[in-house]
């Protein structure tokens, strides 16, 4: 499936690009959360790694000795290596990188701190609907969820999708509609939306429509990844100082 906006299409540097320059185009949080999902992915399929070892599994996970680690792995891992997963990938890195960009630029301080609540919010989300709706992996529930985010940050802005102009707000559910229609399961995508709408909603309405902030970045998360004095909120991507 092919969706490239109609306006601000990549310019000739980044076309003329070879993949590792692009590669090291990659803003940190795309570049490390592509390499450790591809990683994770082709170990599987090499049979480095078990798959029953790095799927979401709650009654392991609260055994009696905790297996942890499924709650990243299952993040990392995005199914059995073929033409969907390259497809998820292609979703994660592309509009992970457009996310970031645009709305975490790395060059400002505190953005990247920032980048990493927006997905750790998503993650503990899936995690809550995947208690209640057994799921074995998250990875394209988050990719969708980023994806839902970027439709919404212009979302009257028109793309191409297969030489049809919609509306840029419209691509995640008619992927999700193409999803269904091949007879896939729409129930990963269906949690990235819910979660993407769920921090749209309060990161953008409330603040605008109520006047509060629900969600900030804690004081913590700024040190670990910035090491910079974070910014009070000031609107989109902003969040106050919390410990």
């Amino acid at each position: 499936v092919a969706i490239e906006p109609l306006v601000n299409l990549p310019s000739l540097r980044t076309m003329s690009m070879s993949p590792e320059e692009y590669f090291r185009s990659l803003p940190p949080v795309t570049k490390t959360y592509l390499c450790a999902a591809v990683g994770l992915t082709m170990a599987e399929y090499l049979g480095i790694v078990k798959i029953q070892m790095i799927i979401l599994n709650y009654g392991l996970i609260f055994s009696k000795w905790p297996q942890i680690w499924r709650l990243v792995t299952s993040f990392l891992f995005f199914g059995k290596f073929g033409m969907p997963v390259l497809f998820q990938f292609f979703i994660l890195g592309r509009y992970l990188n457009l996310v970031e960009t645009a709305s975490y630029k790395p060059s400002e301080p505190g953005k990247t701190a920032e980048m990493v609540t927006f997905l750790l919010f998503g993650a503990i989300c899936l995690l809550v609907l995947a208690y209640f709706v057994p799921v074995f992996y998250l990875g394209p529930s988050l990719s969708f969820m980023v994806l839902y985010n970027w439709s919404r940050s212009d979302a009257m802005n028109h793309v191409s999708f297969w030489g049809f102009r919609i509306k840029q707000w419209h691509v995640p559910f008619v992927m999700l509609l193409m999803a269904v229609l091949m007879k896939s399961n729409p129930i990963l995508d269906l949690f990235g939306i819910m979660v993407g709408h769920l921090w749209h909603f309060l990161t953008e309405i409330v603040p605008q429509v109520y006047g509060r902030q629900i969600i900030w970045t804690p004081n913590f998360i700024y040190r670990m990844f910035d090491n910079r004095p974070p910014r009070t909120f000031a609107g989109r991507g902003g969040y106050s100082l919390r410990d």
